[in-house]
């Protein structure tokens, strides 16, 4: 009966210490990954300020000033509120082109700014990829989607250069996936 005890009192033991233990690692794991999300959140802020600057910029210094330039520019500001990235990126996708083709004077204007947004724009693709890489590791994952955290997308365009169309890109197959041999796939 001693040993019955014994062994119940150590079950309980080694229960209630992982109880513990578990209570600790989640709430610590939750922490990293909420200061991890702060900082994207951050970034993201500090980037939306930076497209508002480069915005007022460009109407105080176009001289074509132009319904369509006044029209990508709303849309874009319409669009940033929403937190649908995809849709940010096709939006300053089409002003970053229709600045690089219709107002070429203004790339003299802008250098320095769009320097700005692109280190903004590494800044916040080297967090997101800190954040993601947290979210997917073990046991954060499980954690993290019982608090409905999602990973986050990458932002792709680069001001004032050329850029693929990001709906376009999105729809390719990654470069990785294009030599791989699926023949022995069964159907």
């Amino acid at each position: 009966m001693k040993i019955i005890k014994f062994f119940i009192k150590l079950i309980v033991t080694i229960l209630v210490i992982g109880f513990i233990g578990f209570s600790f690692v989640q709430k610590e794991t939750l922490n990293n990954l909420k200061e991890r999300k702060k900082k994207v959140t951050s970034l993201r802020e500090n980037f939306d300020q930076k497209l508002n600057d480069r915005d007022k910029l460009i109407l105080s210094i176009s001289s074509t000033n132009s319904d369509s330039l006044r029209y990508l520019i709303e849309k874009s500001k319409l669009v940033r509120k929403n937190n649908n990235l995809l849709e940010i990126e096709f939006n300053e996708y089409k002003l970053n082109n229709f600045l690089m083709n219709k107002c070429p004077v203004l790339k003299k204007e802008t250098i320095s700014l769009y320097q700005e947004l692109n280190k903004i724009t590494t800044e916040y693709n080297s967090s997101v990829k800190d954040y993601n890489v947290y979210y997917s590791t073990f046991p954060t994952f499980i954690f993290a989607k019982r608090k409905g955290f999602k990973t986050d997308k990458y932002l792709t365009i680069v001001y004032g250069e050329k850029n693929q169309n990001p709906i376009e890109k999105s729809k390719e197959l990654p470069e990785w996936t294009k030599n791989v041999d699926t023949t022995f796939i069964s159907k």
